[in-house]
């Protein structure tokens, strides 16, 4: 089922549509009539009812609903949890190439259908820095209000960072399609020195919503890679020589601007110590830690990051899926 490039709110109206699509749309879905049947009723061609209906579909007057939980990836799953010691494994299509349907957004529903079925009132969720997870709340279908808290556990990137990885937008949208509420933390992600770190974790606004984060019941992050990242050299305190330095160390990926190595160990690094937000000793403690991220550029960080204990819930595209299966 070929997805609109951003998916209509649940409840929302359908766009006005032409006649024809409308006509097209009854004569398939009501009337059962096959392609080839509605063409030969409407005198068009059988190209033409697809592109009426996809038009039905995305314009919102035709709504699919696969009243079953069972994933068409499930054997998958249940070998890529039994390797890699997960709690739930949820693999997703490695994606294509029509709007709605990129990796990222199979990422991001698959996490989205996650947290539908597990937040509940009291609940608190601490949200990291991610393009994927920037994208969960847009494909959230019918989220149960919940009194729910959502917290961010890591800084932003400053105005001129690349991607719309902050997790300030993130954060709010959750806490509004739940009906939750929403705690911030106001602070850059990297900032100058070990100095200034200090200074603003000592911040009572900034150390509270640090709390609140370590003692969150889920964590939804995505893992950056050394190659496919947010850029944290872009619009950050981060200079040339200190990224090559992190390089050098054996860098290979990051949750939540901590990075570490291959083993997922925490590397001693001043880039490091200069994060506001979770250790990753921190991160461990969270008991559900929920991580969507996938395609090659990140199957060497999260093969570190499964190898060193950081993830429970693994949202992946069969690919990498595989890929993991056969590296365990």
């Amino acid at each position: 089922m070929t997805e609109p490039s951003a998916p209509r709110p649940a409840g929302a109206a359908p766009l006005a549509v032409p006649g024809l699509v409308a006509r097209a749309a009854r004569l398939h879905y009501e009337f059962s009539l096959t392609h080839q049947e509605t063409a030969a009723v409407l005198g068009v061609s059988r190209v033409k009812v697809t592109r009426l209906l996809k038009q039905a579909r995305e314009a919102g007057i035709v709504v699919i609903t696969v009243l079953s939980d069972l994933s068409p990836f499930a054997e998958v799953e249940e070998r890529l949890a039994g390797a890699a010691g997960l709690r739930e494994s949820i693999v997703v299509p490695a994606g294509g190439g029509g709007p709605g349907n990129s990796l990222r957004s199979m990422l991001a529903r698959g996490a989205a259908s996650y947290l539908e079925r597990v937040v509940r009132d009291g609940l608190v969720v601490a949200v990291g820095l991610s393009r994927t997870v920037a994208e969960v709340p847009a494909w959230l279908g019918h989220p149960r209000p919940a009194r729910a808290s959502f917290v961010s556990l890591a800084g932003a990137l400053p105005a001129g960072g690349h991607g719309s990885g902050n997790p300030y937008q993130a954060t709010d949208a959750l806490a509004a399609a739940f009906g939750g509420t929403a705690e911030h933390l106001h602070a850059p992600v990297i900032v100058r020195s070990d100095e200034a770190a200090a200074v603003l974790r000592a911040d009572p606004s900034i150390s509270r919503t640090l709390e609140q984060a370590v003692t969150a019941d889920v964590a939804l992050v995505g893992v950056g890679g050394r190659d496919d990242r947010i850029d944290f050299q872009q619009g950050t305190q981060v200079t040339p020589a200190e990224w090559t330095s992190l390089m050098a160390q054996g860098m290979v990926g990051d949750i939540g601007g901590r990075f570490f190595d291959r083993s997922g160990s925490e590397i001693e690094h001043e880039l490091n110590r200069r994060v506001i937000g979770l250790s990753l000793e921190e991160f461990r403690k969270i008991p559900v830690r929920l991580v969507a991220a996938g395609g090659p550029s990140k199957t060497e960080a999260l093969t570190a990051a499964l190898r060193g204990g950081l993830i429970t819930v693994l949202v992946t595209d069969i690919t990498t899926a595989n890929a993991l299966i056969e590296g365990a």
